[in-house]
This record gives structure tokens, C-alpha cells and sequence, in this order.
């Protein structure tokens, strides 16, 4: 069942992304500057992002709509206009229309990046709000790590909410991390698209694991609607994620990271490489005094590679691999062996950003 919806969701991911690329070059839509910065230097359209997400969402209201509402169940029932469906489902829906009709309309017109920066939040926002969240962290040396301790009521007409302090700012600035490390990395063809692939496969497999039908079945569409799109994307890519594309992946990855039992350890082996070197480009950024959001350059770690001699190839192959070796030993393994690996992870990629910058630097004496 998983393999039919993620099939489905891979042909019509494949069909759309194709159909995008001829209507942006017929029309001369969204095509992609070329910039300095770029690997490519002929126009191409970046709008593909779209065919992923509407493979998904259309993917996911056909199974609404025709699987027993315990195929799509997160474990928190609500009712709209007498149909009952799974309030975390809808809020994921919703979230995903909203992060990718502001990002779309960057793609198309431009948006500043503090309303970039706003719509993440919001995002994070609606789905604290269907009941996406943190509670606790596992800690695999000794109890859990409770992140429900505050909560600060607050009244919204004659109901009552709270807001659960470390619980709801640690989910929105996961949210905040993952969708920019995505974007991040989307400067690469094949890049984004490629990690979050294996990061989606591998959360089938630790869903199914865990006895979590339902995220499975969400991660599998996900998994599909990407690999549609992949073979127009790899080197030398025919069509980009766009920001509607890579900020989707990362809002994807935050929500299936979370939703029904933390799988925080194994999404950090996967992304791992690329979240450091978010972190890494972000501190960079500030120290010189620049926005981190607002001020692109040739700091990424994929553009190390590029310096250091290899070739947008190789560097897809030898990041991607990296992350699913990575991700199969987070899958296969658990508890402290986890935050091992993640130690392990942290010191190879200090090591792998070091020995490039060196191996960039005798390239350029010589």
C-alpha cells in the first residue's frame, strides 16, 4: 500500500515537473538568473518545486478521501463542516498551502527575507496550533527531558490556549533551521532534493519500525513526490526546487521529524553534514557583520567541494553518501549508540569543512 501512494505520487510529481519546465521555457516564467555564484549558466526555470508539493497535497486528500480514517490517523480526531479528519493532517495541509504560496510568489516576484523569515514562523505557528509539537526529548543516558514545564494561558473569545514555552520555541526554531538548511544546499543540482530523499526513506523505514503506520504512509507520498521530480533535477539539473521547493522539503522534514514520537537523532545523522553547515554559514555570516538570510555567497559547503576540485557530481555523490551511510546507522541502531553518532558526525564534518578550505587554498597558490 505505502508503494502504490508513493508511486502515484512519484508520477504525478514526474508528469507536472515535466509539464512545468516546458510551460516556464515556452513563456519564460521563473527562469533562474544567472549569477556568479550559479553552476548554471544558461536560464532554467525554477517553479519545480510546485509539482512536489502539489503531488503531495493532492496525493494525501485522495487518501483522506478513500482510506478508513485510521489510515490518516495522528492521534487527534477534529470535525469541519460534519467530516471528521485528523486535526495534525489538516494542519499540515494547510501549513504546506501557505509556506508554499509566499515562497511560490518569491519564486515569481520576490519577497523580502524578513517575510521569508515570518512565513516559516507562521507556519510553525499553524501546526503548534493542530498539535505538531515537542513535548519531551528522549535522553537515552537517563529520563526524558520535559519541555511542557511552562505554559502561558491565553484566551482567544470564551476558549482558553496556552502557550507552552520551551515546547512551542524549540518546534519553531526547528521548523526555522530545517527549511533554511534546505534552501541552503539548494545551490547544488540534485542537492536538496537528493538528502531529503534519503531522509524521507529512511523515516519510512523507522515509522514502520516504530509501529507508526500513518507517518509512514505521509513519508512515503513524500518520498515519491520527490523522486518524481529528481531526474529533471540531478546534474546538470533541467528545472530547480525554487524557495517553494527546498523550503517544502525542509517544513516536510521538521514535521516528520516530530509528529507522532520524536525521530529528532535520526533526521540529525541524515541532514547532520548540511545542518552544521547551516549553523557554520549562519555564524560565519554574522561575525563579518551581513544577515545570514539576505546575504548569499560562495560559503556553502557544496561550493568548498567545487573549490577544492571536485566536480557537481562527485560532490553530490560523496554529500549524499555521507548522509545515508549516516542515516542507515541511525535507522539500525538506538539510544546512546545514536548520540555517538551524531558526536562522530560532528567532529567528520569539522574535519571534512577544515581539510577543504586547506585543499581550496593550495589550488588557489598553485
Amino acid at each position: 500500500m505505502l508503494l502504490f501512494w508513493g508511486i502515484l505520487a512519484a508520477v504525478l510529481s514526474f508528469s507536472l515537473t515535466w509539464w512545468l519546465r516546458r510551460y516556464s521555457l515556452k513563456n519564460k516564467v521563473a527562469l533562474a538568473p544567472i549569477r556568479d555564484r550559479d553552476q548554471h549558466r544558461t536560464p532554467i526555470p525554477r517553479i519545480g518545486g510546485v509539482a512536489i508539493v502539489a503531488s503531495f497535497l493532492l496525493v494525501m486528500i485522495i487518501i483522506a478521501a478513500v482510506l478508513p480514517a485510521n489510515a490518516t490517523d495522528f492521534g487527534f480526531p477534529f470535525s469541519i463542516f460534519g467530516i471528521s479528519v485528523d486535526k495534525r493532517l489538516l494542519g499540515i495541509l494547510i501549513a504546506t498551502v501557505f509556506l508554499s504560496a509566499v515562497m511560490l510568489f518569491d519564486d515569481l516576484e520576490g519577497v523580502p527575507a524578513y517575510l521569508k523569515l515570518a512565513s516559516q514562523i507562521i507556519s510553525a505557528v499553524i501546526l503548534i496550533g493542530a498539535g505538531v509539537g515537542i513535548i519531551y526529548l528522549n535522553n537515552p543516558f537517563g529520563l526524558a527531558i520535559a519541555l511542557d514545564t511552562v505554559k502561558i494561558p491565553f484566551a482567544i473569545g470564551a476558549s482558553v490556549y496556552h502557550f507552552v514555552l520551551f515546547a512551542d520555541l524549540l518546534f519553531v526554531l526547528w521548523v526555522v533551521l530545517m527549511t533554511n538548511a534546505t534552501n541552503f544546499i539548494d545551490g547544488l543540482d540534485g542537492l536538496a532534493s537528493s538528502i531529503s530523499l534519503i531522509a524521507a526513506v529512511i523515516l519510512i523505514f523507522l515509522s514502520l519500525k516504530v509501529d507508526q503506520p500513518a507517518t509512514a504512509l505521509m513519508a512515503a507520498v513524500f518520498a515519491g513526490a520527490i523522486a518524481g521530480f529528481l531526474p529533471l533535477n540531478l546534474p546538470r539539473a533541467k528545472i530547480f526546487l525554487g524557495d517553494t521547493g527546498s523550503m517544502f522539503l525542509g517544513l516536510m522534514l521538521a514535521v516528520l521529524t516530530i509528529i507522532s514520537g520524536g525521530k529528532l537523532a535520526t533526521v540529525l545523522l541524515v541532514f547532520g553534514l548540511v545542518i552544521l553547515d547551516a549553523i557554520y554559514v549562519i555564524l560565519k555570516r554574522l561575525v563579518r557583520g551581513k544577515n545570514p538570510l539576505t546575504n548569499p555567497d560562495q560559503s556553502h559547503l557544496h561550493h568548498r567541494f567545487l573549490r577544492a576540485g571536485f566536480s557537481p557530481t562527485s560532490t553530490l555523490i560523496v554529500i549524499s553518501v555521507i548522509s545515508l551511510l549516516f542515516g542507515l546507522a541511525g535507522l539500525v541502531t538506538g539510544g546512546q549508540t545514536k548520540i555517538y553518532l551524531i558526536g562522530i558526525l560532528a567532529v567528520l564534518s569539522i574535519l571534512l569543512f577544515i581539510i577543504l578550505d586547506l585543499r581550496a587554498k593550495q589550488k588557489k597558490i598553485a
